[in-house]
Protein backbone atom coordinates (compact mmCIF):
# COMPACT_ATOMS: atom_id res chain seq x y z
CA UNK A 1 0.00 0.00 0.00
CA UNK A 2 0.95 3.58 -0.60
CA UNK A 3 2.51 5.40 2.40
CA UNK A 4 -0.40 6.08 4.81
CA UNK A 5 0.57 9.71 5.49
CA UNK A 6 0.94 10.38 1.77
CA UNK A 7 -2.38 8.64 1.09
CA UNK A 8 -4.18 10.85 3.64
CA UNK A 9 -2.63 13.92 2.02
CA UNK A 10 -3.56 12.86 -1.51
CA UNK A 11 -7.15 11.96 -0.59
CA UNK A 12 -7.79 15.63 0.25
CA UNK A 13 -6.83 16.71 -3.23
CA UNK A 14 -7.57 13.86 -5.67
CA UNK A 15 -9.55 14.47 -8.88
CA UNK A 16 -13.24 14.69 -8.05
CA UNK A 17 -12.68 16.68 -4.83
CA UNK A 18 -13.80 20.36 -4.69
CA UNK A 19 -10.26 21.47 -3.84
CA UNK A 20 -8.80 19.81 -6.94
CA UNK A 21 -11.44 21.44 -9.16
CA UNK A 22 -10.48 24.85 -7.78
CA UNK A 23 -6.79 24.12 -8.42
CA UNK A 24 -7.57 23.16 -12.03
CA UNK A 25 -9.24 26.56 -12.49
CA UNK A 26 -6.17 28.31 -11.07
CA UNK A 27 -3.75 26.40 -13.33
CA UNK A 28 -5.92 26.96 -16.43
CA UNK A 29 -5.87 30.70 -15.75
CA UNK A 30 -2.06 30.68 -15.52
CA UNK A 31 -1.89 32.11 -12.00
CA UNK A 32 -0.25 30.85 -8.82
CA UNK A 33 -1.69 30.15 -5.38
CA UNK A 34 -0.82 29.25 -1.80
CA UNK A 35 -3.53 27.38 0.13
CA UNK A 36 -3.55 26.11 3.72
CA UNK A 37 -6.08 23.35 4.43
CA UNK A 38 -7.19 23.45 8.05
CA UNK A 39 -7.44 26.10 10.73
CA UNK A 40 -6.19 25.92 14.32
CA UNK A 41 -4.07 27.91 16.75
CA UNK A 42 -0.81 27.06 14.96
CA UNK A 43 -2.17 28.43 11.67
CA UNK A 44 -3.69 31.50 13.32
CA UNK A 45 -0.31 32.45 14.81
CA UNK A 46 1.17 32.70 11.31
CA UNK A 47 -1.49 34.95 9.80
CA UNK A 48 -0.70 38.57 9.03
CA UNK A 49 -3.08 40.95 7.25
CA UNK A 50 -5.51 39.74 4.62
CA UNK A 51 -9.28 39.42 4.81
CA UNK A 52 -11.57 37.35 7.00
CA UNK A 53 -13.98 35.82 4.44
CA UNK A 54 -15.80 32.94 6.21
CA UNK A 55 -17.93 32.00 3.20
CA UNK A 56 -18.92 28.68 1.67
CA UNK A 57 -16.18 27.12 -0.45
CA UNK A 58 -16.70 26.86 -4.20
CA UNK A 59 -13.99 26.25 -6.82
CA UNK A 60 -15.00 29.50 -8.53
CA UNK A 61 -14.61 31.56 -5.34
CA UNK A 62 -11.20 30.11 -4.62
CA UNK A 63 -10.12 30.90 -8.18
CA UNK A 64 -11.22 34.53 -7.83
CA UNK A 65 -9.46 34.91 -4.48
CA UNK A 66 -6.27 33.36 -5.90
CA UNK A 67 -5.92 36.41 -8.16
CA UNK A 68 -4.65 38.23 -5.05
CA UNK A 69 -1.06 37.52 -4.00
CA UNK A 70 -1.62 36.25 -0.45
CA UNK A 71 -2.46 32.81 0.92
CA UNK A 72 -5.95 31.34 1.14
CA UNK A 73 -7.02 29.48 4.30
CA UNK A 74 -9.80 26.87 4.02
CA UNK A 75 -11.18 24.53 6.68
CA UNK A 76 -10.15 20.86 7.00
CA UNK A 77 -13.18 19.58 5.02
CA UNK A 78 -12.73 22.30 2.39
CA UNK A 79 -16.30 23.52 2.92
CA UNK A 80 -15.46 27.06 4.06
CA UNK A 81 -13.01 29.70 2.86
CA UNK A 82 -11.87 31.37 6.10
CA UNK A 83 -9.18 33.86 5.05
CA UNK A 84 -7.83 35.26 1.78
CA UNK A 85 -4.83 37.37 0.75
CA UNK A 86 -3.03 36.72 4.07
CA UNK A 87 0.72 36.82 4.57
CA UNK A 88 2.18 33.81 6.37
CA UNK A 89 4.74 34.71 9.04
CA UNK A 90 6.58 31.38 9.36
CA UNK A 91 9.09 30.74 12.14
CA UNK A 92 12.64 30.93 10.76
CA UNK A 93 13.69 27.72 12.54
CA UNK A 94 11.80 25.71 9.88
CA UNK A 95 14.02 25.20 6.84
CA UNK A 96 13.12 24.66 3.18
CA UNK A 97 14.91 23.14 0.18
CA UNK A 98 12.68 25.01 -2.28
CA UNK A 99 13.92 27.99 -4.30
CA UNK A 100 10.78 30.01 -5.11
CA UNK A 101 9.30 32.29 -2.43
CA UNK A 102 5.80 30.75 -2.60
CA UNK A 103 7.10 27.15 -2.38
CA UNK A 104 9.57 27.98 0.41
CA UNK A 105 6.78 29.51 2.46
CA UNK A 106 4.49 26.54 1.72
CA UNK A 107 7.07 23.95 2.84
CA UNK A 108 7.97 25.84 6.02
CA UNK A 109 4.28 26.40 6.87
CA UNK A 110 3.60 22.70 6.34
CA UNK A 111 6.38 21.81 8.77
CA UNK A 112 5.29 24.36 11.38
CA UNK A 113 1.56 23.57 11.40
CA UNK A 114 1.39 19.94 10.27
CA UNK A 115 -1.45 21.00 7.95
CA UNK A 116 -1.69 20.32 4.23
CA UNK A 117 -0.27 23.33 2.38
CA UNK A 118 -0.68 23.52 -1.40
CA UNK A 119 1.49 25.63 -3.69
CA UNK A 120 0.52 26.17 -7.33
CA UNK A 121 3.38 27.31 -9.57
CA UNK A 122 2.38 30.09 -11.93
CA UNK A 123 5.29 29.50 -14.29
CA UNK A 124 5.53 25.69 -14.31
CA UNK A 125 1.79 25.04 -13.82
CA UNK A 126 2.48 22.33 -11.22
CA UNK A 127 0.88 21.53 -7.85
CA UNK A 128 3.14 20.82 -4.86
CA UNK A 129 1.92 19.44 -1.53
CA UNK A 130 3.55 19.93 1.88
CA UNK A 131 2.58 18.46 5.24
CA UNK A 132 4.97 18.03 8.14
CA UNK A 133 8.22 16.76 6.67
CA UNK A 134 6.48 15.39 3.58
CA UNK A 135 6.82 17.03 0.19
CA UNK A 136 5.11 15.74 -2.96
CA UNK A 137 4.69 17.14 -6.44
CA UNK A 138 1.53 15.98 -8.20
CA UNK A 139 2.11 14.38 -11.58
CA UNK A 140 0.24 15.14 -14.75
CA UNK A 141 -2.91 12.99 -15.02
CA UNK A 142 -1.96 11.65 -18.46
CA UNK A 143 1.49 10.69 -17.12
CA UNK A 144 0.02 8.87 -14.10
CA UNK A 145 -2.53 7.05 -16.27
CA UNK A 146 0.25 5.88 -18.60
CA UNK A 147 2.38 4.63 -15.68
CA UNK A 148 -0.65 2.89 -14.15
CA UNK A 149 -1.43 1.16 -17.47
CA UNK A 150 2.18 -0.09 -17.70
CA UNK A 151 2.00 -1.36 -14.10
CA UNK A 152 -1.28 -3.18 -14.89
CA UNK A 153 0.35 -4.96 -17.84
CA UNK A 154 3.25 -5.97 -15.62
CA UNK A 155 0.84 -7.24 -12.96
CA UNK A 156 -1.05 -9.28 -15.58
CA UNK A 157 2.22 -11.00 -16.56
CA UNK A 158 3.17 -11.67 -12.95
CA UNK A 159 -0.32 -13.00 -12.16
CA UNK A 160 0.08 -15.46 -15.03
CA UNK A 161 3.50 -16.54 -13.71
CA UNK A 162 2.14 -16.85 -10.16
CA UNK A 163 -0.85 -18.95 -11.29
CA UNK A 164 1.49 -21.29 -13.22
CA UNK A 165 3.75 -21.62 -10.15
CA UNK A 166 0.76 -22.38 -7.90
CA UNK A 167 -0.57 -24.98 -10.36
CA UNK A 168 2.85 -26.66 -10.43
CA UNK A 169 3.01 -26.52 -6.61
CA UNK A 170 -0.42 -28.18 -6.40
CA UNK A 171 0.79 -31.17 -8.44
CA UNK A 172 3.97 -31.44 -6.36
CA UNK A 173 1.95 -31.27 -3.13
CA UNK A 174 -0.47 -34.00 -4.22
CA UNK A 175 2.53 -36.18 -5.20
CA UNK A 176 4.27 -35.23 -1.92
CA UNK A 177 7.53 -34.18 -3.60
CA UNK A 178 7.74 -30.47 -2.68
CA UNK A 179 11.19 -29.06 -1.89
CA UNK A 180 12.16 -25.90 0.00
CA UNK A 181 13.11 -24.41 -3.38
CA UNK A 182 9.58 -24.93 -4.74
CA UNK A 183 8.00 -23.21 -1.72
CA UNK A 184 10.54 -20.35 -1.73
CA UNK A 185 9.96 -19.76 -5.45
CA UNK A 186 6.19 -19.42 -4.95
CA UNK A 187 6.71 -17.03 -2.02
CA UNK A 188 8.97 -14.92 -4.26
CA UNK A 189 6.17 -14.75 -6.88
CA UNK A 190 3.67 -13.71 -4.20
CA UNK A 191 5.91 -10.90 -2.95
CA UNK A 192 6.50 -9.55 -6.46
CA UNK A 193 2.73 -9.44 -7.00
CA UNK A 194 2.23 -7.61 -3.70
CA UNK A 195 4.78 -4.95 -4.65
CA UNK A 196 3.15 -4.25 -7.99
CA UNK A 197 -0.25 -4.13 -6.27
CA UNK A 198 1.08 -1.53 -3.81
CA UNK A 199 2.40 0.59 -6.66
CA UNK A 200 -0.97 0.44 -8.42
CA UNK A 201 -2.83 1.34 -5.22
CA UNK A 202 -0.72 4.52 -5.10
CA UNK A 203 -1.77 5.41 -8.65
CA UNK A 204 -5.44 4.72 -7.81
CA UNK A 205 -5.29 7.10 -4.82
CA UNK A 206 -3.67 9.85 -6.88
CA UNK A 207 -6.07 9.42 -9.81
CA UNK A 208 -9.15 9.74 -7.60
CA UNK A 209 -12.39 9.49 -9.59
CA UNK A 210 -10.37 9.21 -12.81
CA UNK A 211 -8.80 5.96 -11.60
CA UNK A 212 -12.00 3.93 -11.21
CA UNK A 213 -11.29 1.71 -14.23
CA UNK A 214 -7.71 1.05 -13.05
CA UNK A 215 -9.09 0.18 -9.60
CA UNK A 216 -11.56 -2.35 -11.05
CA UNK A 217 -8.81 -4.02 -13.09
CA UNK A 218 -6.56 -4.11 -10.02
CA UNK A 219 -9.30 -5.75 -7.91
CA UNK A 220 -9.78 -8.38 -10.62
CA UNK A 221 -6.06 -9.19 -10.87
CA UNK A 222 -5.54 -9.26 -7.09
CA UNK A 223 -8.62 -11.43 -6.46
CA UNK A 224 -8.05 -14.09 -3.74
CA UNK A 225 -4.27 -13.48 -3.71
CA UNK A 226 -4.03 -12.34 -0.08
CA UNK A 227 -6.10 -15.25 1.22
CA UNK A 228 -4.16 -17.79 -0.84
CA UNK A 229 -0.86 -16.34 0.36
CA UNK A 230 -1.95 -16.72 3.99
CA UNK A 231 -2.95 -20.34 3.35
CA UNK A 232 0.39 -20.93 1.63
CA UNK A 233 2.28 -19.48 4.61
CA UNK A 234 0.22 -21.64 6.99
CA UNK A 235 1.35 -24.67 4.96
CA UNK A 236 5.06 -23.95 4.83
CA UNK A 237 6.26 -21.63 7.60
CA UNK A 238 8.09 -23.34 10.45
CA UNK A 239 6.33 -23.34 13.82
CA UNK A 240 8.83 -20.87 15.33
CA UNK A 241 8.10 -18.14 12.75
CA UNK A 242 5.18 -15.71 13.14
CA UNK A 243 3.12 -14.35 10.22
CA UNK A 244 3.91 -10.75 11.15
CA UNK A 245 7.63 -11.49 11.11
CA UNK A 246 7.41 -12.99 7.61
CA UNK A 247 5.48 -10.02 6.20
CA UNK A 248 7.85 -7.53 7.86
CA UNK A 249 10.94 -9.26 6.45
CA UNK A 250 9.43 -9.45 2.95
CA UNK A 251 8.63 -5.70 3.04
CA UNK A 252 12.25 -4.94 3.96
CA UNK A 253 13.82 -6.86 1.04
CA UNK A 254 15.68 -4.69 -1.45
CA UNK A 255 15.17 -5.29 -5.18
CA UNK A 256 18.46 -7.25 -5.22
CA UNK A 257 17.48 -9.40 -2.22
CA UNK A 258 14.14 -10.07 -3.91
CA UNK A 259 15.95 -12.03 -6.64
CA UNK A 260 17.78 -14.38 -4.25
CA UNK A 261 15.68 -17.50 -3.59
CA UNK A 262 17.54 -18.49 -0.42
CA UNK A 263 16.26 -15.29 1.26
CA UNK A 264 12.69 -16.58 0.93
CA UNK A 265 13.66 -19.95 2.39
CA UNK A 266 15.14 -18.09 5.37
CA UNK A 267 11.94 -16.05 5.83
CA UNK A 268 9.93 -19.28 6.08
CA UNK A 269 12.26 -20.46 8.85
CA UNK A 270 14.61 -22.77 6.91
CA UNK A 271 18.39 -22.60 6.48
CA UNK A 272 19.64 -19.77 4.27
CA UNK A 273 21.83 -21.87 1.98
CA UNK A 274 21.63 -23.23 -1.56
CA UNK A 275 22.41 -26.75 -0.35
CA UNK A 276 19.24 -26.90 1.76
CA UNK A 277 16.94 -25.84 -1.09
CA UNK A 278 16.64 -29.43 -2.36
CA UNK A 279 15.41 -30.71 1.00
CA UNK A 280 11.88 -32.16 0.90
CA UNK A 281 9.10 -30.50 2.92
CA UNK A 282 5.44 -31.44 3.33
CA UNK A 283 2.60 -28.91 3.32
CA UNK A 284 0.03 -29.05 6.10
CA UNK A 285 -2.78 -28.84 3.54
CA UNK A 286 -4.51 -25.50 4.25
CA UNK A 287 -4.27 -24.23 0.66
CA UNK A 288 -5.31 -27.45 -1.09
CA UNK A 289 -8.12 -28.30 1.33
CA UNK A 290 -9.36 -24.71 1.02
CA UNK A 291 -10.21 -25.48 -2.60
CA UNK A 292 -12.75 -28.14 -1.56
CA UNK A 293 -15.99 -26.16 -1.26
CA UNK A 294 -17.71 -28.57 1.13
CA UNK A 295 -15.08 -28.02 3.84
CA UNK A 296 -15.30 -25.15 6.32
CA UNK A 297 -12.23 -23.55 7.91
CA UNK A 298 -13.10 -25.40 11.11
CA UNK A 299 -13.10 -28.74 9.20
CA UNK A 300 -9.71 -27.96 7.66
CA UNK A 301 -8.25 -26.97 11.02
CA UNK A 302 -9.52 -30.25 12.51
CA UNK A 303 -7.96 -32.32 9.70
CA UNK A 304 -4.60 -30.55 9.89
CA UNK A 305 -4.60 -30.82 13.67
CA UNK A 306 -5.26 -34.60 13.51
CA UNK A 307 -2.95 -35.54 10.62
CA UNK A 308 -0.28 -32.82 10.53
CA UNK A 309 0.29 -32.84 6.78
CA UNK A 310 -1.54 -33.20 3.46
CA UNK A 311 0.02 -36.52 2.46
CA UNK A 312 -1.33 -38.19 5.62
CA UNK A 313 -4.82 -36.85 4.90
CA UNK A 314 -4.59 -38.18 1.34
CA UNK A 315 -3.49 -41.63 2.46
CA UNK A 316 -5.97 -41.93 5.33
CA UNK A 317 -8.70 -44.54 4.64
CA UNK A 318 -12.32 -43.47 4.73
CA UNK A 319 -12.93 -45.36 7.98
CA UNK A 320 -10.13 -43.46 9.69
CA UNK A 321 -11.38 -40.10 8.39
CA UNK A 322 -14.76 -40.95 9.89
CA UNK A 323 -13.13 -40.78 13.33
CA UNK A 324 -12.67 -37.03 12.83
CA UNK A 325 -16.47 -36.76 13.08
CA UNK A 326 -16.76 -35.27 9.59
CA UNK A 327 -19.91 -36.23 7.70
CA UNK A 328 -19.77 -38.91 4.99
CA UNK A 329 -20.52 -36.22 2.42
CA UNK A 330 -17.47 -34.19 3.47
CA UNK A 331 -15.20 -37.26 3.56
CA UNK A 332 -16.32 -38.19 0.06
CA UNK A 333 -15.75 -34.58 -1.03
CA UNK A 334 -12.16 -34.77 0.29
CA UNK A 335 -11.31 -37.99 -1.56
CA UNK A 336 -12.97 -37.01 -4.83
CA UNK A 337 -11.93 -33.37 -4.57
CA UNK A 338 -8.21 -34.13 -4.28
CA UNK A 339 -8.33 -36.50 -7.27
CA UNK A 340 -10.31 -34.05 -9.35
CA UNK A 341 -8.03 -31.15 -8.40
CA UNK A 342 -4.92 -33.00 -9.58
CA UNK A 343 -6.62 -34.04 -12.82
CA UNK A 344 -7.83 -30.48 -13.49
CA UNK A 345 -4.46 -28.87 -12.83
CA UNK A 346 -2.60 -31.39 -15.01
CA UNK A 347 -5.16 -30.85 -17.77
CA UNK A 348 -4.70 -27.06 -17.59
CA UNK A 349 -0.93 -27.44 -17.77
Amino acid sequence: MVNKKLEEMLLQITPGTPLREGLYNIIDAGIGALIVVGMDESVEKMLDGGFYINCDYTPERMFELAKMDGAIIVDEECKTIIYANVHLQVDRKYSSEESGTRHRTAQRAGKQTGKLVVAVSERRKTISLYKGDMRYKLKNMAEIMNEASQALKTMERYRYVLDKSLANLTILELDDIVTIYDAALVLQRFEMMMRIEEELEGYVVELGTEGRLIELQLEDLAQDIHEEMLEFLSDYKSEEVEYESIITQLREFTNTELLEIENFASVLGYKKSYSSLDNKISPKGYRILGKISKLTKKDIEKLVSNYGELSSIQEAPIEELSDTKLSKLKIKAIKNGLKRLKFTVELEK
